[in-house]
């Protein structure tokens, strides 16, 4: 099934909850660790729509929600702009060259992510294995 960002960005959501429900190296690299993530995807030169914020919740080696949410308490957050999101998503960005670069925004802390670097990856390989068209 494909789905389009942004339109269909809470079937998107929905699905990637499934994505990382399915990963064993997910549920490994989550293992006692609890925490809320939002990712926004961030209106710029080439989208002017609204921002689209993605809610996820690991609770020990599962993912237990993944919404769209505007409103929402978090651990960390990743945004950036859309185009930057594309190219996450199509693989052709990588997630820690891109936040050392400074294409994206990263909020929380930051010894805790990098021990948890292994979840992270897994978070963007299962956002990446979804059948995404992207309307701009």
């Amino acid at each position: 099934m494909t789905v389009t960002l942004p339109d269909d960005a809470a079937e998107w959501a929905r699905l990637w909850r499934e994505r990382l429900n399915d990963r064993a190296a997910f549920e490994t690299a989550t293992e006692e660790f609890v925490a809320t993530f939002e990712f926004e995807i961030r209106a710029a030169d080439d989208y002017d729509g609204d921002s689209v914020t993605v809610l996820v919740e690991v609770d020990d080696g599962d993912c237990t929600d993944a919404a769209i949410s505007a409103d929402g308490d978090y651990d960390f957050a990743l945004r950036g702009p859309y185009a930057a999101w594309k190219a996450l998503l199509q693989g052709d960005l990588d997630v820690s060259e891109s936040v050392l670069s400074g294409t994206f925004d990263v909020e929380g802390n930051t010894m805790t992510l990098l021990r948890r670097q292994d979840a992270i990856t897994e978070m963007v390989a299962a956002a990446q294995a979804i059948d995404t068209e992207f309307e701009h």
